[in-house]
């Protein structure tokens, strides 16, 4: 099967410049470009590949909900934040006659072999890279919703559902600072850019009160490379030097408080720890988690919503973002 990847390897551009042409977005790209794909398209038969697709008009009545693991070393569905938001989308899209198929395939193509082996009205995407959105959205030609993707990307077939991380990083930071603390870090799960929205906001909320935090303050355990738990013996040395950790998610919160104290660090009374999600999980712990709160059962909503909407032919809003909170409980003290 002739992908959108090897299109765009062929003519030396981006599969995101490949998928603008088939789209027709043309004003994006120029003339001599446009013509450079549409012949190698023709020529390549991608275009007979993806009308096969759409001869398949039958409503099966099945959405698939496809989450992005990104690491060996990391089990997705062990995290309590998927559970939740799959756990919305299942009564959701029943309510609506419909039925959800997880695909954890983390191919493309095994992907797209699964929604044409299913017949899938749509596809909602978790967690997904660019790259893999970009290909799926010009090989399955029916409604696609994304949830917790890193960057927006236009397409009149898709709509995206994001959550306004800079603000919780910022909220956080805004709230570290009210305790008092300065000596901070946050602890990561990648070195990608594209997914330190986070961290911006936390690091800006220092530097409008004229405090820099550098990158030496932001521990990443780049689960693509290694183990959280031998990431977490790695930092130690360093990160316990700090006054409060403002983590990526409440999973990790939660593992590095149980590490601080095997290792006879008390939290908050040495050091302050925070989290980011509000997991069902964060009011059970000792102490109890302080948060970033993301409404996962309105991001659940709004795409369903979406979805049902495109399936009707109705005009949507294509990029939707939700607001944040804080949530203060027993995990962090004031220094003040």
């Amino acid at each position: 099967m002739v992908r959108i990847k090897d299109i765009a390897e062929k003519c030396g551009v981006s599969t995101a410049t490949v998928s603008y042409v088939i789209h027709g977005k043309t004003a994006k790209v120029s003339q001599s470009v446009r013509e450079k794909i549409e012949a190698e398209i023709a020529s390549s038969g991608y275009i007979s590949n993806q009308s096969a697709l759409s001869l398949v008009s039958r409503s099966s009545g099945l959405i698939g909900v496809a989450i992005m693991n990104h690491s060996d070393n990391k089990n997705i569905m062990a995290d309590p934040y998927f559970g939740v938001l799959l756990s919305f989308l299942e009564k959701e899209f029943r309510k609506q006659d419909k039925y959800i198929l997880v695909l954890l395939d983390q191919s493309v193509d095994g992907l797209i072999r699964d929604a044409r082996r299913w017949n899938l009205d749509g596809l909602v995407l978790c967690n997904q890279m660019k790259e893999m959105m970009v290909e799926i959205s010009s090989q399955f030609l029916n409604p696609i919703v994304t949830i917790d993707a890193s960057f927006v990307y236009e397409y009149d077939k898709l709509v995206q559902v994001f959550v306004d991380d800079y603000r919780g990083g910022y909220l956080m930071g805004e709230y570290f600072l009210s305790l008092g603390h300065k000596n901070v870090a946050m602890l990561d799960d990648s070195a990608l850019e594209v997914n330190r929205h986070r961290w911006h906001g936390f690091r800006q909320a220092y530097l409008d009160k004229g405090i820099h935090i550098d990158e030496d303050s932001h521990y990443i355990i780049d689960i693509d490379t290694e183990k959280f738990h031998d990431g977490l013996n790695r930092i130690f040395p360093e990160i316990k030097k700090h006054s409060a950790i403002f983590c990526v998610s409440d999973n990790y919160a939660l593992q590095l408080m149980n590490y601080f104290m095997k290792n006879g660090i008390r939290i908050p009374e040495d050091i302050s720890v925070s989290g980011y999600d509000d997991i069902f999980y964060a009011n059970f712990t000792t102490p109890e988690l302080t948060t970033i709160r993301q409404n996962v059962e309105e991001k659940a909503l709004l795409a369903v919503n979406s979805m049902m909407s495109m399936l009707s032919g109705k005009p949507v809003k294509h990029s939707v973002t939700l607001p944040v909170e804080l949530v203060v409980r027993e995990s962090c003290r004031s220094l003040i």
